[in-house]
């Protein structure tokens, strides 16, 4: 007859099977969001196939070990010969610059969605500083429109006048935030 097991095998059992978390960006140290941000353009590299995954480890300065702790069951397959793909979309954190009445100011964005809502936004608002985009365009497009809880700043006008004044450096946008490519 066989011996019911114990609770705290059963516990054992169990915390050897859960998967590591990924780390909180709030508790990274300036030199490990460096290479956070370095593991998301990998990942951003692995989705649009640009190379081969352990190109990209090289040509990103990581190690396989990094790339699976901060990208974690974002990075598919790997295992028995299978290659290494990236999902399809993402919940990990960016630092990206938000638009706001008095300029663009740092904000942590979750979510590839929200990230490309976001590029969207200033490749449109490019438009309209260019002159490529009329104002009404503009605003019937990203009024109201909100990202990651925050409405985005869509004043045409105020946008032409910050422009004017220099207060909106487009070439600083990506500046401190990803690599330069």
């Amino acid at each position: 007859m066989r011996r019911p097991r114990s609770s705290s095998r059963k516990r054992e059992a169990l915390r050897q099977k859960r998967k590591p978390r990924l780390p909180r960006y709030s508790t990274l140290t300036v030199t490990e969001k460096a290479v956070y941000r370095r593991a998301i353009d990998l990942l951003h590299d692995l989705r649009h196939g640009k190379d081969p995954y352990s190109k990209l480890l090289r040509k990103h300065r990581l190690s396989s070990r990094e790339a699976r702790r901060y990208l974690g069951s974002n990075l598919l397959g790997g295992t028995r010969g299978k290659r290494v793909r990236a999902s399809k979309t993402d919940r990990l954190v960016r630092e990206l610059m938000f638009p706001m009445s008095f300029g663009d100011v740092h904000v942590l964005v979750r979510g590839l969605p929200a990230a490309t809502k976001l590029s969207n936004f200033f490749q449109d608002r490019d438009k309209l500083l260019r002159g490529k985009l009329s104002a009404r365009d503009f605003e019937t497009e990203w009024r109201g429109v909100r990202v990651d809880g925050r409405e985005l700043f869509a004043d045409a006008a105020t946008i032409l006048r910050m422009g004017n004044a220099d207060v909106l450096k487009l070439e600083n946008l990506y500046a401190s935030v990803g690599s330069a490519r």
